[in-house]
């Protein structure tokens, strides 16, 4: 298999962003893409506090959160599990998140984004890096997103 995350997550990202993408990558199959029912989390238990699973659903596009863990849901100062995307963010449809979930849905590739906090008018002074997957159960549709949350200081310190 080529290396499919060749320009979508940098060498310098956060080490568990690169854990993550490093998975996925391991359980991607030749063809296509991996489904959810390809993951163990047995294999990344050091990961699970900051995943997070997004299903997509079409038509009306909706994304939804699955799961939120428990890093992830500090980070938001919620668990989101269970709630639309509209309910997670102030700024819904319009969060970088969703833009990238929405492209991912066109070009089923990784995403990677590190920034400010946006989606929490409060808590600017984060630095938020953040990689989503996409997973297809049939290998070929994305219906679902596996992503790994994590935040940290200017100074580098992880929250």
């Amino acid at each position: 298999m080529n290396d499919v995350l060749t320009g979508a997550i940098p060498a310098d990202c956060n080490a568990k962003v690169r854990d993550l993408a490093k998975y996925w990558q391991s359980i991607h199959p030749p063809h296509g893409l991996p489904g959810r029912q390809r993951i163990d989390p047995c294999d990344i238990p050091h990961l699970l506090p900051n995943l997070v699973l997004v299903d997509v659903q079409r038509d009306p596009l909706k994304f939804t959160w699955r799961l939120m863990g428990t890093a992830a849901a500090r980070i938001f100062e919620r668990d989101h599990t269970g709630l639309p995307f509209e309910d997670a963010y102030h700024n819904g449809k319009a969060s970088n998140a969703y833009k990238d979930i929405r492209r991912m849905i066109d070009t089923p590739e990784p995403r990677w984004r590190k920034g400010r906090a946006s989606f929490m008018r409060d808590r600017q002074y984060l630095v938020i890096e953040r990689a989503f997957f996409p997973l297809a159960r049939e290998g070929r549709i994305v219906d679902m997103v596996l992503g790994l949350i994590v935040a940290h200081t200017e100074s580098g310190e992880e929250i």
